[in-house]
């Protein structure tokens, strides 16, 4: 009876002392080295039983290949280079889960980097990733140097715009339109008979997801010949996260001393609007009785706040895997379109309501 530790028989013996190598996985899965070597390659070129074989020699031999070796014979690094505004934002880790996920499974790394919402900062780290030579990069947003695509375009490297990209943009966007997501949210409120409306907003510098939230407002008012009153207005300055809470509690307050006040309130994103939903509390005002406060990417907690927060739910998984396919389809060599743009959904809860009926003076 052999000892515990022996290899198996169809492990070479030399295994139980030394790391094993390419030729070692080919032999324990029965098949050629060209045929594991094309298995990481180029795994759309192996059938699925071949595929299995060699999966199962890999695991049982936990071998982890050479990724020096294996990009000096196929050319490619294998990682894929991400940048994002933030860390600090909730929304965009379930995004870059599902990109890496999505990658993971090609056997694709993912290299993550942030801009600070600073498009120059953003540039030197794409220059910086392509200089280590990622096969393809994701951008959070095209708010980036014209310099930079030009430059992916003239190496042909491909890229892609994740979340949202400016109007009349011709690159390819894994996202869905900012406009028509807060003109939803403008034309609801309206429909529930709101005609005084407040806005509590991030920064818009160098964000032209925020900046065309900002106009889908003011044109959907327009409409109506209806206009945000300059008083109504809180837009912050700094391209933080931090303090979000706070910059929302003091607005709400400011907003709601000038006369008449809003009896609607549209937020940037849910953070600023339970910052002014805290407020409302605290000064008394009756939410939605008196004031409806709408956010925007329904962020786990908006279910759970009292009274529970009206806000747009953005799919943000279904974004990351989009960008991932997209990406894996441009390196395999196969022509597809960019991704279709995604549609986000108005989630209705307690926070939001008919308006008040004016008080006769």
């Amino acid at each position: 009876m052999p000892a515990p530790d022996a290899p198996t028989l169809d492990t070479p013996h030399h295994l139980a002392t030394q790391e094993p190598v390419l030729a070692d996985v080919a032999r324990v899965a029965k098949v050629s080295t060209a045929t594991v070597s094309r298995y990481l390659n180029e795994p759309q070129r192996v059938s699925e039983k071949t595929r299995a074989k060699v999966r199962a020699a890999i695991d049982q031999l936990d071998w982890v290949p050479n990724a020096a070796a294996r990009s000096l014979v196929s050319r490619r690094s294998y990682t894929i280079g991400a940048i994002v505004p933030t860390l600090e934002h909730e929304k965009f880790h379930q995004q870059l889960q599902a990109f890496q996920n999505r990658l993971g499974a090609q056997g694709l790394a993912v290299f993550v980097a942030c801009s600070s919402y600073d498009p120059a900062e953003g540039y030197r780290q794409a220059r910086g990733m392509l200089a280590r030579g990622v096969d393809a990069l994701a951008l959070l947003g095209d708010d980036y140097p014209d310099a930079l695509f030009e430059q992916l375009e003239a190496k042909g490297t491909p890229y892609v715009v994740t979340f949202g990209k400016r109007a009349g943009s011709r690159h390819p966007c894994a996202g869905f339109d900012h406009g028509q997501a807060y003109a939803m949210i403008t034309r609801r409120l309206l429909a529930l008979g709101h005609q005084r409306f407040g806005i509590i907003f991030q920064s818009v510098a160098d964000n032209g997801r925020i900046h065309a939230r900002l106009q889908a407002v003011h044109a959907t008012l327009a409409e109506q010949g209806l206009a945000l009153r300059p008083q109504h207005q809180a837009i912050r300055t700094e391209s933080l996260n931090e303090g979000r809470v706070a910059f929302a509690r003091a607005s709400l307050k400011h907003i709601m001393s000038q006369q008449p006040p809003p009896t609607a309130i549209i937020c940037g994103n849910d953070m600023l609007a339970f910052g002014a939903l805290l407020e409302a509390q605290a000064l008394g005002i009756a939410v939605p009785g008196q004031l409806s406060i709408c956010g925007f990417d329904d962020i786990e907690i908006a279910a759970h706040s009292h009274p529970a927060l009206t806000t747009v739910r953005v799919p943000d998984r279904q974004i990351g895997e989009m960008a991932a396919q997209y990406l894996i389809e441009r390196l395999a060599g196969r022509a597809c379109d960019g991704p279709p743009m995604l549609e986000v959904q108005l989630i209705e809860r307690g926070s939001t309501g008919i308006a008040p009926t004016p008080t006769l003076s």
